[in-house]
């Protein structure tokens, strides 16, 4: 019994995945018998298995009972059904010293079952098990249950076993026109019992396996097939195999091919698997496959499948030099003699290691050749020489890098396009050359198209678009791009066009200054000093009277206008006022905020004459006027040959004189003074007077 042992020791790892399925199922189960039938012309083939371990025991001391009902007769359902006790006395599994012919006759299965029956004990793996250890505990706590699994799964693989085992009958009482239902129960127990409905005539031919299907590999074939579609029908498998181009059949194995899925998986197996290790290469091979069911019928074969193991690939090829001729590459290479039959050669090519590789030869080279000229290669090569065999397998050596010289830039690049985002980020964009060997682009930028340009990228740029980002906030209005590609060999190519981007308007224009604010009769004088904004489009003066302002006068830039005299502001009324600039964006700058009043600029009485007094000497003209009343503030004005009378001097109000210095020999100067009160606003302008100095 010790051989049985490791039997089931081997066949544990295979078989507890299936038996620990249908030992959950046994927990959910009603107690009661699994029972089925497979009928033939002259009987009925019964099987089956108790759900429990617990009625497994049972019925190996106490035996089953059958009895068999007729129901149907010529297709009419009796009046009353037909009992017939089919065993007169309880069907057990055979003594121990029976089972040694058994044994003898189905070693495999029927060791195991007896074992299984009668062994004194059954233990899958007692490495490191004692009897005072958790494991040990362990192992025999689940010794019956194992005892019961593969005691059932010997019989499903033997039906001499079965019958041993009390797990099988054969009806050869049975009538084609008859339909029988079997009843099976365990002797002198109350209980669930296993009913199976069937007749003779109920036979049906055994399938074919499906999908039968063979890859060649070195010395072996692996064999598969569906498994799924008769997975509760087969129980094992007969592989057989033709070395005479199918016209005898041998089973490659000696027992049948079990049908188990390996314990850990979850799901059953879709398919089923055994590889066929055959002694000599190159023989042509045909297979096919048959089922066995649990009764120990064979089913129908399976399609043939025509194969041949193939012979070892130990000889690869090698490129053994190469030389650069006429701009053209020479490829030298060999392959050691082998078994395997040559049936010739391609040479494939790639601009780098690990990119794809792309045939060259036009045609597929001969088993004898062993050299081959690309006539155009590219300036950077990866050769490899691809052998294939006369069964269809093939072989590769390793790369081969040649590289030519490689003087030639690139194209430079065109069409650069690109846009600012108002964040600053740019993006750019360009047509991609279109050279075998580019590696990729620099880009550079300027303030300037005069400036020196300033490379932006690190590493230079792989694709056709790079993107940037720039300041917003400067006063420089545009910025400029340009690019260069690179080749393989770093060879820069000229630039490109240089693209022109203007840079999204955030800052507002440099505000304008005042020079001169004031009022006269006209209204309210305002005079500035225009923004240094060149992107500036227009002026505009600005007045308010609370907070609300309203446009006055708009001057563009174009104008030379600096100064407005406001003849619309009212008499008594203060006004604030500034000079907007607006740039091209909309973008406003304000100027500081003034506060005047236009006063009531009633006529002042008083004596209006004025007196001038040259002196070359001191190079100076002296200037008099009359004393008026209540003056406060007093404007001296000037024209010089022929020009505007421009605001020349402001004075205080008890001044009389005033001597003019700044004067050009050989000019004719004009002036008058205004007086004027600060209390009431009333003015008086002298007479001109002309002095020719």
């Amino acid at each position: 019994m010790k051989a049985v042992r490791n039997m089931c020791k081997g066949l544990a790892v295979v078989f507890m995945g299936m038996w620990s399925m249908q030992t959950t199922a046994q927990q959910k189960a009603p107690v009661g018998i699994a029972v089925m039938a497979a009928p033939a012309d002259d009987s009925i083939m019964l099987r089956w298995a108790p759900v429990t371990t617990e009625y497994w025991q049972r019925a190996n001391i106490q035996g089953y009972m059958m009895k068999r009902y007729t129901i149907l007769r010529d297709g009419k359902m009796l009046p009353s059904p037909e009992e017939k006790l089919m065993t007169s006395q309880p069907l057990k599994p055979l003594v121990l010293a029976q089972w040694e012919k058994v044994v003898q006759t189905d070693e495999r299965w029927g060791s195991i079952a007896a074992q299984a029956l009668y062994g004194k004990d059954f233990e899958l793996s007692a490495s490191g098990v004692t009897g005072n250890n958790v494991m040990a505990i362990y192992q025999k706590s689940k010794e019956l249950d194992n005892r019961y699994s593969f005691a059932l799964f010997a019989a499903d693989h033997s039906w001499l076993v079965a019958k041993a085992s009390g797990l099988a009958y054969v009806d050869k009482d049975v009538r084609k026109n008859e339909k029988y239902l079997y009843r099976i129960f365990i002797a002198g127990i109350q209980g669930d019992t296993g009913y199976v409905y069937t007749g003779a005539a109920d036979r049906k031919a055994l399938p074919a396996p499906r999908d039968l299907r063979a890859e060649k590999t070195t010395k072996a074939v692996m064999l598969s097939w569906d498994k799924i579609l008769f997975n509760t029908l087969y129980s094992s498998y007969v592989l057989e195999r033709s070395d005479d181009g199918g016209k005898s059949y041998q089973s490659v194995t000696k027992e049948p091919i079990i049908n188990a899925d390996r314990a850990e998986n979850k799901q059953p197996q879709q398919r089923m698997f055994y590889i066929d290790t055959v002694p000599k290469t190159g023989e042509p091979k045909v297979y096919r496959v048959r089922g066995v069911t649990a009764f120990g019928q064979t089913g129908a074969a399976s399609d043939t499948i025509h194969t041949a193991v193939m012979e070892e690939m130990t000889a690869h090829p090698s490129i053994t030099g190469f030389a650069i001729l006429n701009n053209g590459v020479l490829i030298k290479w060999m392959i050691p003699v082998s078994p395997v039959k040559i049936k010739g050669f391609d040479i494939e090519r790639s601009t780098a290691l690990n990119k794809k590789y792309t045939k060259i030869n036009k045609q597929l080279l001969a088993a004898k050749d062993t050299v081959f000229m690309d006539e155009q290669p590219k300036r950077s090569n990866y050769y490899k020489v691809r052998a294939y065999t006369v069964d269809g397998r093939s072989t590769i050596s390793y790369a081969q890098f040649v590289q030519l010289e490689d003087s030639v830039p690139p194209a430079a690049p065109d069409s650069l396009a690109g846009q600012i985002s108002d964040s600053g980020i740019v993006s750019l964009k360009w047509k991609a050359n279109t050279e075998d060997d580019l590696y990729g682009y620099r880009v550079f930028r300027a303030n300037g198209p005069d400036d020196e340009f300033v490379q932006v990228t690190r590493e230079p740029a792989r694709k056709n678009a790079y993107t940037d980002t720039i300041t917003v906030k400067t006063l420089t209005k545009y910025v400029y791009y340009k690019l260069v590609a690179l080749d393989a060999h770093y060879n820069p190519s000229e630039y490109s066009v240089v693209l022109k981007l203007k840079r999204p308007d955030v800052v507002p224009p440099v505000p304008p200054v005042f020079t001169d604010a004031h009022t006269d009769q006209q209204g309210v004088f305002l005079q500035w000093q225009p923004s240094t904004s060149e992107d500036v489009v227009v002026h505009k003066v600005m007045r308010a009277v609370d907070t609300a302002w309203q446009e006055v006068a708009t001057f563009k830039i174009t104008d030379s206008i600096r100064a407005y005299t406001d003849t619309t502001a009212k008499k008594g009324v203060r006004y604030n006022y500034a000079i907007a600039a607006i740039d091209d964006s909309g973008l406003k700058g304000m100027s500081k905020v003034l506060g005047l009043q236009r006063l009531d600029m009633g006529a002042m009485e008083g004596d209006r004459t004025l007196k001038a007094a040259i002196d070359r000497d001191k190079k100076q003209v002296q200037l008099k006027w009359k004393k008026g009343e209540g003056v406060t503030r007093i404007w001296v004005y000037r024209s010089a040959e022929g020009g505007s009378m421009r605001l020349y001097k402001t004075l205080e109000g008890n001044v009389l004189e005033f001597i003019d210095t700044d004067l050009l020999v050989n000019t004719v100067y004009r002036y008058k003074v205004k007086l004027q009160r600060q209390t009431d606003g009333a003015s008086l302008f002298t007479e001109e007077i002309t002095v020719n100095y």
